[in-house]
């Protein structure tokens, strides 16, 4: 299944200095992206990133020139009208939480 997100880039040495961006990920079947899902997502994109913080969906790049806090804000499959809310898209995403380590 086709999943499209927004994320929201935050350059912590620049002071309000934020992009939004959209991305797309494939999952087997109606499953929703993981959380390693994402992640690999972000590491592809070229970032370094280690999950900040599970529940806010927050990833951290660590790079000490260029620190990096991104958010992921909004996912929704390609294909429904409306977007997955967040507290059921949380509730299924800690149900994983319960079978993967880290």
């Amino acid at each position: 299944m086709e999943w499209n997100f927004l994320f929201r880039l935050d350059y912590l040495k620049t002071k309000g200095e934020e992009r939004n961006l959209k991305g797309v990920l494939f999952t087997h079947d109606d499953k929703l992206p993981t959380i390693v899902d994402l992640q690999n997502f972000l590491l592809d994109m070229g970032y370094q990133v280690d999950l900040k913080d599970a529940g806010q969906l927050i990833f951290i790049d660590n790079n000490p020139q260029n620190p990096v806090e991104i958010r992921i804000v909004d996912i929704r499959s390609a294909d429904a009208e409306e977007e997955v809310k967040p507290d059921l898209w949380l509730r299924r995403l800690a149900e994983q939480f319960r079978n993967e380590k880290f």
